[in-house]
């Protein structure tokens, strides 16, 4: 919806001009010229009314000059909007319209070129529409389509929903090319090229993020509902057996006509067999191969319960009834029930203790009465009333199943004073499922947001938001407390989860990389959406050591999701026994076999090209490597580590067995290393 006043009706001096004389019809490519305004003035038009839309405001109508009627000029708009309140045309009559002509950043214009105070005269009817203008794949760019203002436009190619926040408020939501908009800083390091490097200070590579996020922009476009109703009753667009549109579902073919407001370009629907179709899906539980345990980081969306006797709303930051609070518990529970993992990082719970009316205890009964008594319990963090070391009203908490591990001595705080807002809570486990017992530790993490900071901590416009010191400040704390404590507490192997809030090439995240810890999350995992772009704030941070015992999948039941069917906002219309949006960050689930990871389908490819090339993601292949290498030496490594894997043979064999070698491996970034008769290459590839 692009017009916020009452539509402009016609004035008495306009029709008396209009009936006196019969004005000579202008082009209307000579009106809308090839610069990036329509001329102003009085003009008299003709043309195919091409889509009619009553509850615009101001309401109105498109029309459009069929191509042996137009100024012939490809550089020019063939197509107008027409404002009238009660539009009195229909698609398919050819009109002659009288009126001003105005393009400015005021109503009812909004910087679309738009024709007010119109005399409408119908010459005819049922005419077939325009053609629909063709706009090519490989050339789209939001910076040329000033040409198409107001005509019918197709995109022949799929194009992927980035953005769904307002598709409930406005009946809008962005579409793209090639697929959903990241965030610039999962792909691109602020100070390293290529990223996914130690460095973490500084500016070296800024202007690559500035370019990232601009060919992003350039990229997207808005569908509208064609309709300026708010908070809408009826959402337009949602999947007819779901019940949603997900952030990542397509269009195979969008049409419509191409309009302009508030600074966007926007598509207007059209009816019938034009009308938009998508694609939506949602994903079931990610499963692994033969584990030992599962573990999973969970946001629980500010899990306040009141005073833990039915009231004591509404709470400081979650729910504001009982009601809405029963709801929230509902979708929470469906999901950590769904999900039925051995040991569950918490975030965003309450810090009001461990005692009988506590968010987790009250959290831990749902649980039991879910999935069966005694299947979980939670760790003691030494805080009958609130969490040591932390002042917040959140904090992190642990839950496990007794049957699957049992806690090695007590919980550990981390002690350090006036970093963390929500200090990390780390715990040590041995497993119970085998005879011999096996030993990890866990760490659940919340670092600070990213919305505020002044000073050392303002947004320095690098991609990485406010607080980005105080993050970089809470990750060298973090490797030091499981340097000094975590490890010497009595395992080597260190699992830390939680939401970091920094995406994939951030400094916090490269402070971990260059103490030696491992990110096994790939940078094209997502958990979270913010301003219609994609990224990674939730991650999987381990040890070196349990690269080959680790995988990774991230459940995207939240980030996807409009907010709208949170229970917050769906009120009693909330799905409550849908763990799909119980809350905004996605869960991470994490499969460990102690002996060597086995995945339910060894041969499956999982080793793509990074960064993906223009075109897209590519599967890694030998293909290329020629055949006057002869037989090739083959090494994977960590970025920063040691070597993985080493294989040696034909090209024809290693291709072969590729897949199957790398199962192991954890999800992240390798380099590999070819070495060949006369033939040396290293090249960055990406598991899944």
């Amino acid at each position: 919806m692009f017009f916020s006043l009452a539509a402009v009706l016609p004035t008495s001096s306009a029709w008396a001009q209009a009936a006196e004389s019969s004005a000579a019809i202008t082009r209307i490519g000579t009106i809308q010229g090839t610069g990036l305004a329509a001329r102003p003035g009085t003009y008299t038009i003709e043309g195919i009314v091409t889509a009619v839309y009553p509850n615009l405001e101001p309401a109105g109508f498109y029309v459009q000059e069929v191509a042996s009627a137009s100024d012939g000029n490809p550089a020019t708009s063939d197509a107008l909007f027409v404002a009238q309140s009660s539009p009195i045309v229909s698609i398919g009559d050819k009109v002659r319209v009288t009126g001003t002509v105005q393009e400015t950043a005021a109503a009812p214009s909004f910087d679309q070129a738009v024709l007010i105070q119109p005399q409408v005269q119908v010459l005819s009817g049922s005419h077939d529409a325009p053609s629909f203008v063709q706009l090519a794949a490989t050339s789209f760019s939001t910076a040329a389509l000033e040409r198409y203002e107001g005509m019918r436009i197709q995109l022949p190619v799929p194009l992927t929903v980035s953005e769904v926040y307002s598709l409930q408020q406005r009946g809008e939501m962005t579409l793209t090319m090639g697929g959903v908009t990241y965030q610039p800083t999962q792909f691109i390091d602020p100070n390293d090229a290529p990223a996914t490097g130690t460095t973490s200070t500084g500016t070296a590579n800024v202007a690559a993020i500035t370019a990232y996020q601009a060919a992003n922009l350039e990229r997207s476009l808005l569908l509208d509902d064609g309709s300026s109703a708010t908070k809408l009753a009826s959402v337009p667009y949602l999947s007819p057996t779901l019940g949603t549109m997900r952030v990542g579902s397509k269009v195979a073919r969008l049409r419509g006509v191409l309009g302009y407001g508030f600074g966007k370009w926007r598509v207007q629907p059209l009816p019938g067999p034009d009308a938009p179709v998508f694609s939506v899906s949602r994903p079931g539980v990610p499963t692994f191969g033969r584990v030992d345990l599962k573990l999973v980081s969970f946001n629980v969306l500010n899990y306040f319960n009141g005073d833990g006797a039915g009231g004591g709303f509404p709470t400081p930051r979650g729910a504001k009834t009982a009601a809405d609070f029963a709801r929230q518990r509902s979708k929470i529970i469906a999901a950590l029930a769904r999900m039925d993992a051995d040991i569950v990082g918490l975030t965003e719970i309450e810090n009001d203790g461990s005692g009988p009316t506590s968010a987790l205890q009250d959290l831990v009964r749902g649980l039991n009465e879910a999935m069966g008594a005694n299947t979980y319990t939670f760790i003691d963090d030494g805080g009958p009333d609130q969490q040591p070391n932390n002042t917040d009203a959140i904090r992190c908490a642990i839950l496990y199943k007794p049957a699957a591990v049992r806690p090695i001595g007590a919980a550990l705080v981390a002690p350090v004073a006036g970093v963390f807002e929500r200090p990390p809570l780390a715990q040590l486990f041995s497993t119970r499922r085998k005879a011999r017992p096996d030993t990890l530790a866990l760490v659940i993490n919340h670092f600070k947001s990213k919305s505020s900071g002044s000073g050392l901590n303002a947004d320095l416009n690098d991609g990485q938001g406010g607080s980005n010191e105080r993050r970089r400040t809470q990750a060298h704390a973090l490797v030091e407390f499981i340097n000094k404590q975590v490890i010497p507490a009595g395992t080597k192997r260190v699992v830390s989860i939680g939401d970091y809030n920094a995406n994939y090439e951030e400094d916090p995240i490269d402070i971990m990389r260059t103490a030696g810890l491992v990110v096994v999350t790939p940078p094209t995992s997502a958990s979270y959406v913010f301003k219609g772009f994609t990224g990674s704030l939730d991650h999987c941070v381990v040890t070196s050591n349990l690269v080959g015992f680790i995988d990774v999948h991230k459940w995207n039941i939240n980030s996807a999701e409009p907010i709208f069917l949170e229970y917050s906002l769906a009120g009693p219309n909330t799905d409550a026994a849908s763990p799909f949006r119980s809350s905004d960050h996605d869960p991470v689930l994490i499969g460990v076999n102690f002996a060597g990871l086995a995945p339910a389908n060894v041969a499956a490819p999982r080793l793509y090209v990074y960064p993906n090339p223009v075109e897209g993601a590519r599967l890694f292949s030998l293909a290329g490597v020629p055949a006057a290498a002869g037989a090739l030496s083959l090494e994977i490594s960590l970025p920063q580590g040691p070597p993985m894997l080493r294989l040696h043979g034909p090209v024809a064999l290693l291709q072969a067995e590729l897949n199957r070698s790398t199962a192991h491996l954890a999800p992240g970034i390798y380099l590999l290393s070819l070495k060949g008769r006369n033939f040396d290459q290293t090249q960055r590839i990406m598991k899944d």
